[in-house]
């Protein structure tokens, strides 16, 4: 009984296995975006997946660029509520001199990390490029020497001077 149990599962992994290489990521074979908890082993995508994943990434990092606390402060709390919303907005106001200076720091870094990660794809995509225009290239260059005529032992014929 555990062997058939085996057989079945290694039968579904390769049908899966199967199933995800042949589509564009693991969201198309879900049917849905997957939210995950979980550190990404990016080593065990395949490019498409790592394509996406970089991407996302990417507009996350673009969309957080600005850290600074969002000014609308809040509380749930019905009879003290307005009072601890009154003393947050009273503390920020008192350290925003100091803090905007660290936030304004922080997010022209931010900014800058963006725009190297988004230059680094860009890069990449370039790179990525010419390595498939010099494989081209080279596959052109086996089928001609393949055509050459192999001619080995035949005599090439000299020209004489009159």
């Amino acid at each position: 009984m555990d062997e058939h149990i085996k057989d079945e599962i290694a039968k579904l992994k390769e049908y899966f296995r199967g199933r995800k290489d042949s589509l564009a990521g693991l969201e198309e074979l879900a049917g849905a975006p997957i939210r995950h908890h979980f550190p990404v082993d990016l080593w065990q995508l395949s490019d498409s997946e790592l394509d996406g994943e970089m991407g996302k990434r990417l507009s996350f990092l673009n969309d957080d660029i600005d850290c600074r606390p969002t000014p609308d402060i809040t509380s749930h709390r019905r009879f003290i509520g307005p009072a601890i919303v009154w003393l947050k907005k009273v503390v920020f106001r008192i350290f925003r001199p100091y803090s905007n200076t660290l936030f304004l720091r922080q997010n022209r870094f931010n900014d800058q990390l963006v725009a190297f990660h988004l230059a680094t794809f860009i890069r990449l995509r370039r790179l990525e490029e010419k390595v498939r225009n010099l494989e081209r290239q080279e596959q052109e260059l086996r089928e001609q020497v393949e055509d050459l005529p192999r001619v080995q032992g035949s005599p090439t014929p000299k020209h004489e001077a009159d």
